[in-house]
């Protein structure tokens, strides 16, 4: 498979936790509106139910804070049960961060083998003595990825929202925003099948829908920084380069 991953989510039908308070907010696309726990040391169940049988090999629960190094989340579901499948083993909840920083948000991602199922749980537990966990954004569904890697020059950039302006003494005025990133990226050799593919995705979402954008979803360092929640932009028409392959641009913006 190549090395970009792409989630447009199979709709939920309903949710629900065992504790805490908002868990509907994970539904809505702004990660800003969250589920708070009350309680740590122990598991927190969410419950997600599809309303039918789906296939699903990738589960992100995004913009959690403030997760401890400790903190674990298992998957687990089925077509009848909340656990009757296995789907990831308790383990780190938080993506791996890069070897020179760890934020106070972060992300768990997980991608795997294709699992048939209706009901999903997300076990999540915050050690003792750490503050309680939040949560933004919750997504699954069965993943899309190219035959064949990235183009080079594909690459990250950082957005500034906030304002700046020079003053007549040569200082500057500031008012702070938000700094998040975006991503471009080239899928220079893509099948007749796998552009219709990316087609239909785009005409789901087009520029107002969020989705998840994973640039490598390996486990390794810097994981965390490659996993991008939010919209497209700039959206372009593929070029056709013969018969069997097309060149297709892709932008994204993260939504924080």
């Amino acid at each position: 498979m190549g090395n970009v991953l792409i989630l447009s989510p199979t709709p939920i039908a309903a949710i629900a936790t065992s504790r805490g308070s908002g868990v509907a907010n994970l539904l809505t696309p702004s990660p800003k509106e969250v589920w708070i726990d009350i309680a740590v040391g122990s598991v927190a169940n969410i419950d997600i139910d599809f309303g039918a049988v789906v296939p699903v090999d990738t589960v992100f629960l995004g913009h959690v804070f403030p997760p401890a190094a400790g903190a674990a989340w298992t998957i687990t579901g089925g077509t009848a049960a909340y656990t009757t499948t296995t789907l990831k083993a308790s383990g780190a909840l938080r993506a791996v961060d890069t070897a020179s920083r760890s934020p106070q948000q972060t992300h768990a991602f997980w991608t795997g083998a294709v699992a048939n199922i209706r009901y999903l749980r997300l076990a999540v537990q915050q050690p003792a003595g750490s503050p309680v966990l939040r949560a933004g954004v919750v997504m699954a569904g069965k993943d899309w990825q190219p035959q064949f890697n990235m183009e080079f020059g594909s690459g990250r950039r950082v957005i500034d929202t906030g304002t700046v302006a020079s003053l007549p003494d040569g200082g500057f005025a500031t008012m702070t925003g938000a700094r998040k990133r975006a991503f471009s990226w080239t899928l220079g050799d893509l099948s007749v099948a796998e552009t219709d593919a990316l087609e239909e995705l785009l005409l789901d979402h087009g520029e107002t829908v969020p989705l998840l954008v994973v640039s490598d979803p390996d486990a390794t360092t810097g994981q965390r920084s490659r996993i991008h929640y939010g919209l497209f932009t700039g959206l372009k028409a593929y070029e056709r380069r013969n018969a069997a392959q097309t060149r297709f641009d892709f932008q994204f913006e993260e939504w924080i």
